[in-house]
């Protein structure tokens, strides 16, 4: 059968594994001109392990890993250290739980896939019309298509949930956070380490791949267009102005910077559907079921989603409307799971209050203490 798959990060490069794993033709679709370099590093945990185990990439994961070789401090306002913070505390599920940075883990799927799956990049989905024979698709490139099965993986402002579902703002929640990364230049020596003042997380740090800063920020939702970067980076400005201490001049100016590499900014969000399938079209990753940044679930999500989907369309001969039922039966409890992540990860990556800011502190000072012990 032809599947056709939107999007080619973590999602949809392990959904075109899956879904040519089974035997079925694939065809993934990427607006971008390649595989999207940067971001954040990711976690493999819980039920993903044993997702990489089956696909084969455990161990190139595990060699591939970010290593972590010692805490990291945890700063005040003023930049004196308060105390020290190793996600490893946190973080972990098992121990087999690892981390690693998005590009390498997309090289390691990439490598993964069978071939004959097709990649088309510089093209995306302008028009969907599903009915009872399939799929016929028109891309923004004038050609046309007929699926058997649409998979949208193509991220939190999913292009296909919003021509398959309806539009963002029914399924997509502001979880009253925003994230900015950028890649930091090599011109001076960073120091890797996380201040904190309330509602404002900034951080440096190197999984391997080069200084990386990052900021997390407590706010209501703003009004802006997510695709003007320019605006994205006056709003990075204001949320970092608040702050003059440590390295956060030289982050500020690398954040606004248009020529900086790297760069993302997006709201901290979750989405929450009733189904993530209609008619022959389904949605996975972020674009179906979003945990959030700060649950630190979301490729593990993607992941175990991918080849739950996969597994089940083929267990059904193809018809999704017969399979959708067990489908979401098997991953509406993870999906669940992972979500309320969140609500955990929050309080400890971006206290909102002085008075949460200084609880957490002596909390990181007594895990250090436990585990120096």
């Amino acid at each position: 059968m032809d599947v056709l798959i939107s999007g080619a990060s973590m999602a949809g490069l392990s959904a075109a594994y899956w879904f040519a794993h089974f035997g079925h033709q694939v065809t993934v679709i990427e607006r971008s001109d390649g595989l999207r370099p940067g971001g954040a590093p990711i976690d493999v945990r819980g039920r993903a392990i044993g997702t990489a185990q089956r696909m084969g990439i455990l161990a190139h994961i595990d060699a591939q890993k970010v290593r972590i070789l010692e805490p990291a401090p945890v700063l005040d306002s003023t930049g004196a250290q308060v105390a020290t913070l190793d996600l490893r505390w946190f973080a972990n599920e098992t121990d087999e739980d690892t981390e690693i940075t998005r590009d390498r883990l997309n090289q390691i799927l990439l490598a993964a896939i069978p071939k004959g799956v097709e990649f088309r990049f510089m093209t995306s989905i302008a028009l969907i019309a599903d009915g009872a024979a399939g799929v016929d698709v028109a891309f923004t490139d004038a050609s046309t298509g007929h699926y058997d099965l649409v998979v949208g993986a193509d991220g939190l402002h999913s292009n296909v949930r919003k021509l398959a579902f309806g539009p963002e703002k029914d399924y997509v929640r502001h979880f009253g956070h925003y994230v900015a990364l950028v890649d930091l230049p090599n011109g001076r020596e960073w120091q890797r380490g996380m201040l904190n003042v309330p509602g404002l997380t900034i951080a440096v740090r190197d999984a391997g791949d080069g200084p990386q800063g990052m900021m997390l920020v407590a706010s209501g939702e703003v009004d802006y267009d997510y695709r003007d970067l320019n605006a994205q980076r006056r709003m990075i400005g204001d949320f970092l102005s608040r702050v003059d201490a440590w390295q956060v001049p030289a982050l500020r100016a690398a954040f606004t910077d248009p020529a900086a590499k790297g760069f993302y900014f997006d709201s901290v969000s979750q989405t929450h559907m009733p189904r993530w399938t209609r008619g022959n079209v389904a949605v996975i990753g972020d674009a179906g079921h979003c945990a959030a940044l700060l649950s630190g679930m979301g490729t593990t999500l993607a992941m175990v989603a991918a080849e739950t989907l996969a597994t089940t369309w083929t267990e059904y001969g193809g018809n999704m409307q017969a399979a959708s039922p067990t489908y979401h039966e098997r991953l509406r409890p993870y999906v669940d799971q992972c979500q309320a992540f969140a609500h955990e990860g929050a309080p400890i990556m971006v206290p909102p209050t002085q008075e949460a800011l200084d609880a957490r502190n002596a909390t990181f000072r007594a895990y250090a203490a436990k585990f120096a012990g």
